[in-house]
């Protein structure tokens, strides 16, 4: 068996403090370094990814390889996100097949960069599924989900995705979703989300009065900020302005202008890829400081490159690397071997809501195929009426388009760590406001 990253990892046992030693210079860094990350990064053993599943170290798996396709943007905009999926993918192959199979049998994971465009995902699914993949799992971001949809479910292929999309937009039952959120509601998907976030500021110390909204174009984006509005409201939080801009803005003196104007108590932005790093240049260029700060799915480099400016920035999460959710044996060993790839491949060494949503999503998958093998008539049935455990947290699927649980939290960057300040049974820490 070839000498992977991720055996590597269980080789070296490299440690978290290792790993943080990269990010000295600032920004978002590993929660878990010192003493006590080295010792439990020692102890991290091999255990198989899922909860139904043998693991035998150095048994060689055989026969056929399960083939599993996918679209990812490992290029364009959104590839500095993509990248940490498509860590998360290899990863799990080489895990699984660690571990000997699913019932003795290798997987392979055969990705096809989209360059984050939608067409392209559309393109790259009916090219895989024309040379017989045996399985799929979906693409990264929301408009990457819908654009493949349509010919995976037309191919009776089960569909597990790791972003949500527009969860208000009907796949179908072949839909698996990771980060589910909405709670199986039927309308207003991100009303939770969004209801959530206002709530767990209205709550806190200095408590927001007043909110300046500015929203990327995108599905996902515009979906939550929808639901955002009104919920600020009704938490008494006052929205004195709103603006919406296109994928691929990179200039943003004119919409920071407008929030230097308003002088709003929060900023909430409907960011996603970069864009909190293009804002962060029109802040330092016109001297502005938000007082408090949401940057929505903003993916961990984007974070990372704000170096000291990300203290204190909430965003959307539905897992950080704080207790109980890193509590497990599971989590224990992928902290320790993503860690490693992350050093390998020069991605920020942090365990976030991307990477937890990319190993879900592979959880789901490979949880049916232990149960009912690479069959996906049966991947479909099986899941529709049974439950998974993820990473961050059991799921099901009964709900509308696939939502049947809500994952939704709140995280934020203190004192150079991401932790969970909501909800309260989840967080590694109180909200800090100003």
């Amino acid at each position: 068996m070839k000498n992977s990253p991720f055996k590597q990892a269980v080789l070296l046992a490299i440690t978290v403090t290792a790993v943080c030693s990269l990010t000295a210079c600032g920004g978002v860094t590993d929660p878990n370094a010192g003493p006590a990350a080295e010792e439990a990064t020692a102890a991290a053993g091999l255990v198989a990814p899922i909860a139904n599943m043998d693991c035998e170290e150095g048994a060689e798996p055989t026969g056929e390889p399960i083939v599993i396709g996918g679209s990812m943007s490992l290029t364009g905009p959104l590839g500095g996100t993509g990248a940490v999926h498509d860590a998360v993918g290899n990863l799990m192959v080489d895990w699984v097949n660690e571990c000997g199979g699913i019932d003795g049998r290798p997987i392979e994971y055969k990705v096809l960069d989209d360059q984050s465009t939608p067409a392209q995902v559309t393109s790259n699914y009916e090219r895989l599924l024309s040379e017989g993949v045996d399985l799929v799992v979906g693409p990264y971001a929301g408009a990457a989900a819908l654009a493949g949809a349509g010919p995976v479910s037309a191919a009776g292929y089960a569909y597990p995705t790791a972003t949500n999309g527009v969860p208000e937009s009907l796949i179908g039952d072949n839909h698996f979703p990771s980060w589910q959120i909405g709670g199986g509601a039927t309308d207003g998907m991100w009303k939770l989300a969004a209801e959530d976030l206002a709530e767990t500021l209205a709550k806190a110390d200095n408590a927001p009065k007043t909110a300046f909204m500015a929203t990327q174009k995108f599905p996902t984006t515009l979906s939550f900020s929808e639901a955002q509005k009104p919920a600020f409201e009704a938490a008494g939080i006052e929205v004195v302005d709103s603006v919406e801009y296109d994928m691929g803005t990179t200039d943003f003196t004119s919409i920071v202008t407008r929030m230097l104007a308003a002088d709003a108590d929060i900023v909430w932005i409907g960011a996603v890829g970069m864009d909190i790093s293009n804002f962060q240049l029109a802040f330092d260029s016109l001297g502005y400081t938000p007082r408090n700060l949401f940057a929505s799915l903003s993916g961990p480099a984007a974070l990372d490159s704000l170096g000291e400016s990300a203290e204190g920035i909430l965003v959307s999460s539905i897992y950080e690397d704080n207790a109980p959710l890193n509590d497990t044996d599971i989590a224990r060993y992928f902290t320790s071997a993503y860690l490693d790839i992350a050093k390998a491949e020069n991605l920020v060494p942090v365990i976030e809501t991307q990477a937890a949503a990319g190993f879900g999503m592979w959880q789901i998958l490979l949880t049916a195929v232990a149960e009912v093998g690479p069959d996906n008539a049966k991947i479909i049935e099986w899941l529709g009426s049974n439950e998974v455990e993820t990473l961050a947290g059991p799921v099901k699927f009964d709900g509308y388009n696939g939502y049947g649980s809500d994952l939704n939290r709140v995280a934020q960057v203190q004192d150079g760590k991401r932790v969970l300040v909501s909800p309260e049974e989840f967080a590694g820490a109180e909200i800090r406001l100003n």
